[in-house]
């Protein structure tokens, strides 16, 4: 029993390991997306544009309506 439960403790270590490699990667391309919107954003309300309607207008482009 004591050699099954190493067993399983090493395994689980080898998949955590495994699951997390380029996690860092994927929390900076997510932190860059949100700050390019921020930045849009700020932008497109500093001209005074309606963000609303270009992204409703691009969304019905998308699906055609």
């Amino acid at each position: 029993m004591e050699k099954f439960l190493t067993l399983m403790l090493a395994l689980q270590t080898r998949v955590a390991e495994r699951d997390e490699k380029g996690q860092g990667t994927l929390e900076y391309v997510g932190m860059i997306v949100v700050a390019a919107l921020l930045a849009a954003a700020v932008i497109a309300a500093a001209r005074g544009v309606d963000l609303g309607s270009v992204f409703t207008d691009a969304v019905n482009s998308v699906i055609g309506g």
